[in-house]
């Protein structure tokens, strides 16, 4: 859906980038976004880079390149860090402003980031389960991240699949929120240590890139094959009841035509 985490935050990227490139704050909060939730759902949810499924690639790329763009600006583009130096601080050249004080950097890139994810949640909980449940109700097909997320898990039999029903099926809804905001609050504490470490941040990148091929390589190799043959199956045990259709046809023809025969002959 068009509500989903993953659009917002790439909309709050679009308009850090384009529209306020010099504000330190936004850059962090999106930094947080970017190698926080974002890239840790591009491993923990196995997304693969299939260079020949569109959505595959373009799922990969929504989680994956915010992450990339924003480790180069933050360790490699000495003329954002130029932009971003105001006039009366042009003597210090230590970047961001904040970077020597931890309760600086711990709201920016932790508290005021988890805030505006709540915000995020809070709206797609009155949007998706209040303003349109009765529509989702009607309608299985239309695809919530729950209900993606849920689907794979149940189809892969994972972990989470198993922990989410820990209370019951009926509760699986409540246990997905609950697993939601650890991972969130987990993966936004993980930004800040990332920040502050062009080594870690490097690892980190390599680790993301390298999640997303395995998994693209191994839908290739084994998952792949196994709907092929899946399908194959399905074909041949379809063709013997095709075939026997295809014979009661031509023995009703040929009775047919031998009834007109007789019928010919007699008169």
């Amino acid at each position: 859906m068009a509500l989903d985490f993953c659009y917002y935050a790439n909309t709050i990227f679009l308009v850090d980038l384009l529209l306020y490139p010099k504000n330190e704050k936004l850059f962090m909060v999106c930094f947080s976004f970017a190698e926080g939730p974002l890239a840790w759902a591009l491993i923990v949810w196995r997304c693969s880079l299939v260079f020949s499924s569109a959505d595959k690639l373009v799922s990969v790329l929504i989680h994956l390149l915010p992450g990339l763009v924003f480790f180069t600006i933050r360790w490699w583009n000495p003329a954002t860090f130029d932009a971003m130096h105001f006039e009366e601080t042009s003597r210090r050249v230590s970047w961001p402003y904040g970077v020597e004080d931890k309760s600086y950097l711990f709201t920016w890139l932790f508290w005021v980031p988890l805030f505006a994810y709540t915000l995020w949640q809070i709206l797609y909980f009155l949007i998706v389960d209040v303003l349109r449940r009765q529509r989702l109700l009607r309608d299985p097909e239309v695809m919530t991240s729950y209900r993606e997320l849920s689907k794979k898990a149940q189809k892969a039999n994972s972990i989470w699949w198993q922990l989410s029903g820990l209370l019951g099926d009926q509760n699986r809804l409540l246990m997905y929120i609950l697993f939601q905001a650890m991972f969130t609050v987990a993966t936004m504490a993980l930004t800040v240590p990332i920040f502050l470490s062009y080594e870690l941040h490097v690892v980190f990148q390599i680790l993301k890139i390298s999640a997303a091929a395995w998994n693209g390589g191994s839908f290739l190799l084994e998952v792949m094959p196994r709907q092929v043959i899946l399908k194959e199956k399905k074909k041949s045990e379809m063709q013997p009841t095709s075939t026997q259709h295809d014979q009661s046809s031509v023995l009703v023809e040929n009775a047919m035509n031998t009834e007109i025969s007789t019928e010919v002959t007699g008169s």
